[in-house]
């Protein structure tokens, strides 16, 4: 007699552990379940195997060979689409030239084969099946036979109500080849669904055999677990992996615990493997091949497979741990929490129970990951980043994340607190803005929307409006990232402060929620002409007539949707002959559209309304260290403001301009919070690029000139900008190294390391808050010079990250 394996399935709810591992090669005590499979028909004098497979076959071939090393002789037939369960083997047909055993590749028995091949002989069947009697049959099919027992009711996957028998089909067939007649080559067919009611409805013999022993199918996470357990309290007729050192616990060879530690049966412990002193396995724990149990930490009934590492302090308690990850110090894993192939768990970490998470994620240190991370590439105690919360949209902000984003943020604000909320005009960014809101509205805060709109008119009605803050929400496509980011604002209308971003943090990762009583949940109003209160705002702060009256023509890149819908009302208010294109359009596009119309000015608008680039009507595209002096220039021209934020980087020839203009410049932090606080907020000439940009036109239209006008009258301010890589963990040391090499330099610590040079100029190392990266900044007395300050502290970056 010859035997089947089934080993084509893909394991769907054994996932993440069958991401890129078929469920065969699913490891029960350091092997694959398969050769379980192989082990029991070759008990029975079963030697000639087909095996069929499909998901990932490759793993299946490279493993088990030919099967010589195994004792048996295997052949293998690949299906390129499903087929079904009966369907997979018609490609052994030939193969299959006489009575044939069909086992499954993932399930787990000890059954006496041979006791069903003598029930099937004797009473002639066509197909036999094994039954199982089982406490839950609505994932099998339910078998009712008669005393003979031949089959006389089968029903595939039964809902309660239609369950007559708890006696099982559990995948063990004995078969004679006359099935093959039943089937066409590659047209899916399945025992359950056509063969055994087809058989059945021609009074074929479909007999089912009570079979005595241990069965699992290991259908899903629980009963992968569940079987592990059972093998090692000696529920399973199988023989258990290594040699017994003490009651019930098995260890491999080179297995390497310490005096100290704390090893109690029933476990296994995997070849290679080192437990040191203080560590504790406890009952019902499986530790794979080559891991390491570290100090004080702790494993109780989980299952690791190979390769992984366990820090000190850490953890586990019921979870699940696939190949090559590393549990840092202090992590905890709770029950039923599985993590997939080479995975980080940050130090101190913690994943709460049911918790999945899919290969190759990493966890930062000290995160709260209470829902299973699948398609993201972390989870991170850290929430905001250098502008907000960003993620990519529907896999990593999700209307579940927002909700509880949006309670933990109530939670941090007063009951009865009333909310500025608004979006661009994206479907994605609504949907959100409308699940964060119903997050705010059960914590007892009330939200006031006025999307579609920009971040520059959220800061401008917070503080119209008196709000106690505001949420604003915007969807980036550039370059495919479809990112979405949820920026927050104080009750002044600034960024809100790090301390709040950690209250709010503590308050998502420890679910310290408030939830308002039915009665007294926050309420919705809607405000959607909030745009034309800032335009009228907008107007006040220049000379409306002034502007009107050269009638300037503008090209902007415009995009057409309602939020920007401000933009053209506010051109046409001022006057403005207003010429769009498209709003992918370069600058280097735009430069020869502005030639060509005779325009007075191109405009880039950035897509948050924030930020712009101009072109002049020479064609000439403005960088940043030109818009940055313009605006300096045009703010303290018409005295307008006495003081202005600049980054820190900026250049030192901006202090000239304000010095002639008898104006003040305050060097900040580069981040937007640092930059808005000084002076009144609101509106601003780096966060408002409307605001900015009537400025501009005003000083054209008063000194009667033109932008190219008002850039001859200002100093160089040109600065040396270099990237340059560098792992974010070895940062720090960047730094530190950074700093010892400096020692008794004239150095500024604002943002960054700004060292100032003894012949003049400077050079300023700006490591980025969220990208593997750092920023040099380099003036010098001329442009030789800074190359020469920016080389060395380049080459310094680079050397100190190798040390």
């Amino acid at each position: 007699m010859k035997g089947v394996i089934m080993a084509g399935g893909k394991g769907t709810r054994l996932r993440p552990l069958t991401c890129n591992l078929p469920k065969p090669m699913v490891p029960m005590l350091h092997k694959p379940v398969m050769e379980y499979g192989i082990e029991l028909l070759k008990k029975h004098g079963i030697t000639d195997i087909a095996v069929t497979v499909h998901y990932l076959p490759d793993a299946i071939r490279n493993y088990f060979g030919d099967g010589s090393a195994f004792g048996v002789n295997l052949q293998y037939f690949e299906e390129t689409v499903p087929l079904g369960t009966a369907g997979a083997i018609k490609a052994a047909e030939d193969f299959l030239n006489e009575p044939f055993v069909v086992v499954s590749g993932d399930a787990l028995t000890d059954f006496d084969l041979e006791k069903g091949i003598a029930f099937h002989e004797e009473k002639g069947a066509s197909v036999t099946i094994f039954m199982k009697q089982v406490e839950s049959p609505l994932e099998y099919g339910v078998i009712m036979t008669n005393e003979d027992g031949k089959i006389i009711r089968f029903l595939e996957k039964p809902s309660w109500n239609e369950v007559f028998s708890d006696t099982v089909n559990t995948g063990i067939y004995v078969v004679d080849p006359i099935i093959f007649s039943y089937m066409e080559k590659d047209v899916p067919f399945d025992f359950s669904k056509d063969l055994f009611p087809l058989l059945m409805k021609e009074e074929r013999h479909l007999y089912g055999y009570s079979a005595e022993g241990y069965w699992s199918d290991i259908g899903n996470l629980q009963q992968y677990r569940q079987s592990h357990y059972d093998m090692l309290s000696g529920l399973v007729d199988l023989p258990i992996y290594g040699t017994e050192i003490q009651p019930g616990v098995w260890v491999g060879e080179n297995c390497y615990i310490e005096d100290g530690a704390f090893v109690e049966g029933p476990a296994s412990i995997g070849e290679g493997t080192v437990i040191r002193k203080g560590a504790k396995v406890e009952r019902l724990s499986v530790i794979g091949k080559n891991s390491v149990l570290s100090a004080k930490s702790s494993v109780k009934k989980s299952v690791l497979w190979n390769d992984v590492y366990i820090g000190t302090e850490s953890e586990l308690r019921g979870a699940t741990v696939a190949n090559g990850t590393k549990v840092e110090n202090g992590a905890s894993i709770y029950e039923h929490a599985v993590v997939g192939n080479h995975c980080v768990i940050g130090r101190k970490a913690t994943l709460k129970p049911e918790v999945k998470i899919w290969p190759e994620k990493e966890i930062y240190e000290e995160a709260l990951v209470h829902t299973s991370l699948i398609w993201g590439r972390k989870a991170s105690k850290s929430l905001f980043g250098s502008r907000g919360i960003s993620g990519i949209a529907n896999v990593e902000i999700t209307p579940d994340y927002v909700a509880r984003l949006a309670a933990a943020y109530g939670a941090v604000l007063p009951h009865g607190s009333k909310i500025g909320v608004a979006s661009d005009s994206d479907q994605f960014s609504i949907m959100i803005k409308q699940a964060f809101m119903q997050g705010l509205h059960s914590s007892g805060v009330n939200t006031y929307d006025i999307s579609p709109t920009v971040s520059p008119v959220v800061r401008f009605t917070i503080k119209n409006e008196k709000l106690q803050g505001g949420i604003y929400f915007r969807f980036s496509n550039r370059n495919d990232e479809k990112q979405l980011t949820i920026e927050f604002y104080d009750e002044k209308g600034l960024p809100i402060h790090p301390d709040a971003e950690r209250k709010i943090e503590n308050a998502y990762w420890q679910e310290d929620y408030r939830r308002a009583a039915f009665d007294r949940i926050g309420r919705g109003t809607a405000n959607a002409v909030k745009s034309e209160d800032y335009i009228e705002a907008l107007l006040k702060t220049v000379d409306e007539r002034a502007i009107q009256t050269v009638k300037f023509r503008v090209v902007v890149n415009y995009r057409h949707q309602p939020y920007l819908s401000f933009i053209p009302a506010l051109y046409n208010r001022l006057n403005c002959e207003i010429l769009t294109v498209p709003y992918q359009t370069s600058a280097e596009e735009l430069t020869s559209f502005v030639r060509a119309t005779n325009a007075h000015v191109g405009i880039l608008v950035g897509e948050e309304g924030e930020t712009m680039r101009l072109v002049t009507e020479t064609g000439q595209v403005l960088d940043d260290e030109t818009m940055l002096a313009l605006y300096v220039f045009t703010a303290f021209y018409d005295k307008k403001m006495k003081e202005m934020a600049i980054p820190v980087y900026g250049s030192t020839g901006l202090e000239a301009i304000a010095a002639a203009l008898d104006g003040k410049l305050i060097r900040t932090k580069a981040n937007p919070r640092s930059l808005l606080e000084v002076g009144e907020g609101g509106m601003n000439f780096l966060f408002d690029a409307q605001y900015a940009f009537i400025q501009i036109l005003e000083l054209v239209a008063k000194k009667n000139t033109t932008i190219s006008g008002l850039l001859e009258m200002l100093p160089d301010v040109q600065l040396l900008r270099e990237l340059v890589p560098c792992p974010k963990d070895k940062k720090g040391q960047v730094m530190r190294k950074l700093m010892e090499d400096i020692k008794g330099n004239n150095v500024e610590l604002l943002d960054g390391i700004k060292v100032f040079h003894p012949d003049g100029g400077w050079t300023l190392i700006l490591p980025d808050s969220e990208h593997p990266v750092f920023t040099v900044y380099s003036q010098g007395l001329d442009e030789k010079k800074a190359k020469e300050f920016a080389a060395d502290y380049i080459d310094k970056i680079r050397q100190y990250q190798q040390v």
